[in-house]
């Protein structure tokens, strides 16, 4: 399985999940012609995308969503009245989807019906988890022991605190239905990662709350308070710009 995160903020998201010739695109918060420039950077096409998985209807996750038809979309009824019923996606649901077997989880976010992937293609396993404030228990046990996590890592909550932001919108970020803080990204991967771990994308990165150097410090402090190697796996950033890929 391969993945390459084309942008991850809150600008716009879109990844690309690749097994044996099959493509799966998570959300679509991008310009029609980005996507057409990136694929192009890998040698693809649109033709080469079969189906979209959404997220959230927030705008970066689906601004670009009318790029595609209703027949390639799969999410929950909330997130778009105009997915069509065989495509609806149902929390803790499994789908065959393409080549790949999709796992459906529900986020907790202020989008309703909002939800993360647990993608499998018979021999690896990626967890894509964004937007939620926290990981439901039951979701936790799911996620356990994944090859590949692309996990929010939104703000460093000092950081957060000291923006120009309205309190109401700090509160909203650091809610239950907001976005997951460095601190509470890493505690929760430390609980989940195994022995088939092989890499961690910190996704969703603020650009004003946040940094990757921000980032790896409260990972690094985490980890180690908890008793894991971080230098044990491959561990990188997700870009708002740039194309960030993985995977074998």
């Amino acid at each position: 399985m391969k993945y390459y995160i084309f942008e991850s903020g809150s600008k716009g998201n879109s990844t690309l999940i690749e097994s044996n010739g099959r493509y799966l695109l998570i959300d679509m918060g991008i310009s029609k012609r980005k996507l057409v420039n990136k694929l192009l950077d890998l040698g693809l096409t649109l033709d080469s995308i079969n189906y979209v998985l959404v997220t959230h209807n927030h705008s970066d996750h689906i601004s670009g969503l009318d790029t595609f038809n209703a027949e390639q979309i799969y999410t929950t009824k909330l997130t778009y009245e105009g997915v069509l019923l065989q495509n609806e996606l149902i929390p803790y649901n499994e789908y065959k989807i393409n080549c790949f077997k999709v796992k459906v989880v529900p986020t907790s976010h202020d989008a309703k019906g909002s939800i993360g992937f647990i993608i499998e293609d018979g021999d690896e396993k990626l967890v894509y988890i964004t937007d939620t404030g926290y990981i439901y228990e039951k979701v936790v046990e799911m996620i356990k022991n994944a090859d590949y996590y692309i996990f929010e890592s939104n703000h460093n909550v000092r950081m957060l605190i000291n923006t120009n932001r309205t309190q109401m919108l700090k509160q909203r970020i650091m809610g239950d239905y907001g976005h997951m803080s460095n601190e509470d990204s890493a505690n929760y991967i430390c609980d989940v990662i195994g022995k088939k771990t092989k890499e961690i994308v910190l996704a969703h990165l603020s650009e004003e709350a946040n940094s990757p150097e921000q980032a790896f410090d409260d990972w690094k402090k985490v980890f180690e308070m908890r008793g894991v190697d971080f230098n044990a796996y491959n561990i990188r950033c997700a870009s708002q710009k740039d194309t960030v890929s993985g995977g074998k």
